[in-house]
């Protein structure tokens, strides 16, 4: 017999999500006694027996059989579950911590906080307290979205919950999730940071309207060439970048577009893409690992590298999430 066969999914993958439940209502806790430990090693009896996955070619493209597809999603549910319940514990630590610094229980045991930090949880006392400063809204963020954010993730939502108040930070990670998945791609720090930096000075008071904001300057931000943009801009304006003329543009705007003959044996969308990625080929071999280092190591420049950097991640990301949008299924 399987040694999943003798694990409820649905139990411990609710019980392990559940931090907080007492154990009498919490299936997981109830099988390992409360022990951490023992709830993660409970997490990975969840995954399928390795000696059971089929080994794969490189090449293989084949349909995954409905055995693997099964097991395929049993694995990323674990995958998520433990995801999610990283990064629960990184804010309950630092919520943790929070109370140690203000009754300072390491002051019999350690010279000082951070060497207390560093024994207890192997960390930098400055690391601990950028956690320390962003678990609250990490925690709420998680209550309310059902994602628990991580360290990098929270620094953009704080930032937003700066500018512009709790409930837009709330929404930026919730909407920006949401948007990031919808295109194929995921809500990172720099995703986010991109998307929160587009939003207007001021947002809408009213939730709704708040949302339908944000969720618009996302959608436009990160590719999507159906969103609904107030400001009347065309879609070749939608990835914040100079237009790329196709050969029918040149053709056309030179005048010299009857004497192509060719020009209909490639349809237009072919056309297009074909030239975007001659153009991209001729960006990517210009801007070296080289120019990038010199940017950031130049400290006169310092505010312009970084405005133009982010600017390209821009451009890439939106021109990656429409190809990741539009594959073929």
């Amino acid at each position: 017999m399987s040694r999943r066969a003798a694990v409820d999914r649905g139990a411990l993958l609710s019980g392990l999500r559940s931090r907080t439940a007492p154990e009498a209502e919490n299936p997981l806790l109830a099988r390992t006694a409360g022990d951490p430990l023992a709830a993660l090693k409970a997490l990975g009896e969840l995954l399928p027996d390795l000696d059971d996955v089929q080994d794969v070619a490189d090449d293989d493209v084949s349909e995954l059989t409905a055995i693997e597809a099964r097991q395929k999603d049993e694995t990323e549910e674990v995958i998520r579950t433990a995801v999610a319940v990283g990064n629960a514990a990184i804010w309950i630590i630092a919520e943790a911590l929070e109370r140690a610094a203000k009754g300072k229980w390491w002051r019999r045991s350690h010279p000082t906080y951070a060497a207390y930090v560093g024994d207890l949880t192997g960390r930098s006392a400055s690391y601990v307290r950028r956690l320390r400063l962003g678990a609250p809204l990490a925690l709420e963020t998680a209550a309310r979205t059902g994602r628990v954010p991580n360290p990098g993730q929270m620094d953009q939502t704080r930032k937003a919950e700066q500018q512009h108040g709790t409930e837009a930070a709330i929404l930026l990670f919730h909407v920006v999730s949401d948007v990031a998945g919808q295109l194929g791609g995921n809500a990172t720090a720099e995703t986010l940071g991109t998307v929160r930096q587009e939003l207007p000075p001021v947002l809408p008071d009213a939730p709704e309207e708040m949302r339908a904001t944000i969720e618009r300057v996302a959608r436009r931000t990160l590719g999507d060439d159906g969103a609904d943009d107030e400001t009347g801009a065309r879609d070749d304006d939608a990835g914040d970048g100079v237009r790329i003329r196709t050969p029918r543009d040149e053709a056309a705007g030179s005048g010299e577009g009857e004497e192509i003959e060719d020009a209909e044996i490639i349809p237009d969308h072919l056309a297009t893409l074909q030239h975007a990625l001659k153009t991209l080929k001729a960006v990517n071999r210009a801007a070296t690992k080289d120019t990038f280092a010199q940017g950031a190591a130049d400290a006169q420049t310092a505010e312009e590298y970084d405005a133009v950097r982010l600017a390209i991640v821009k451009t890439a990301t939106a021109i990656r999430n429409k190809a990741l949008h539009g594959r073929r299924d």
